[in-house]
């Protein structure tokens, strides 16, 4: 199914002026608006657990189908390298490199 240009960018400016939106009434009901601590800890908690069970659904699967071991074992190895407090651009390249030598010598 193709779609035009114009629907994709009509698709982009709902979005932008969606976020826009939020991020507005974020700022200008803040004052108005009094969350408890309890409450305020509680979504910083949901949103943690929110982003860990995106990365461990986009690490064991792809699109409908099993990862496969390399990109399990590449995953565990950036998580080692994370924990040393290597940086960020090191975890992600060790990652890559790792899981593309394992997918080379056959590991599906």
């Amino acid at each position: 199914m193709k779609y035009s240009e114009s629907y994709i960018f009509i698709g982009i400016v709902v979005l932008a002026l969606g976020t826009y939106l939020i991020r507005y009434s974020g700022f200008y009901l803040a004052n108005r608006i009094e969350i408890k601590e309890h409450h305020k800890q509680l979504l910083a908690d949901s949103a943690c657990v929110l982003l860990f069970t995106l990365a461990v659904f986009n690490t064991l699967f792809t699109e409908t189908h099993f990862s496969g071991i390399s990109k399990i074992i590449g995953v565990s190895v950036a998580i080692i390298f994370a924990w040393k407090k290597y940086s960020l651009i090191v975890v992600i390249l060790v990652a890559m490199l790792i899981t593309a030598m394992l997918r080379y010598f056959g590991f599906p």
